[in-house]
């Protein structure tokens, strides 16, 4: 049996499926790098034409009502990332230099974080684990910035 398309998708969470709705939903299932608003509206004008920051904020706010997208906001972060909906339990790694984020699966099977030791009386509904560090490439930039200070102090105490 084949995936739902996006109008499907959209038609089953109680939307009605609008060409804004539809390109936006078409953006977020192409891309992986949970983008932001900007990236959003910039995609969605390639495939639909003119359409406002407003309208794209409207769409997302609408689709995470309807559960379909997931909002990314982790504290000091430079805005708000999307990403389709998976209810897979996964969490995020994000780089506090550039600010890029990753998904990362549960370390274990079943969702351990979503039992916390003491609950307070709540029902817990969901749980989000940002992992906060330094990407690849930023730890590779600031290993390289390092060098060429050594350097030059080596070659210094040397002359």
């Amino acid at each position: 049996m084949s995936s739902p398309t996006p109008a499907e998708t959209i038609r089953a969470a109680g939307l009605r499926v609008t060409a804004p709705r539809q390109a936006v939903f078409e953006v977020l299932a192409e891309r992986t790098d949970h983008p932001d608003v900007e990236q959003i509206t910039t995609n969605t004008r390639a495939r639909i034409g003119k359409v406002s920051h407003q309208t794209v904020y409207d769409v997302l706010s609408a689709f995470e009502r309807a559960d379909l997208v997931r909002c990314i906001d982790p504290a000091g972060s430079v805005a708000a990332r999307y990403e389709l909906q998976r209810h897979d339990n996964h969490h995020h790694l994000v780089c506090r230099s550039c600010h890029h984020i990753q998904d990362v699966p549960c370390r274990t099977e079943g969702v351990p974080c979503m039992h916390p030791a003491e609950d307070f009386g709540f029902s817990v509904e969901l749980a989000e684990v940002v992992y906060w560090g330094l990407c690849d490439r930023c730890q590779a930039a600031a290993a390289g910035a390092d060098q060429p200070a050594a350097t030059a102090s080596v070659e210094q105490s040397a002359g």
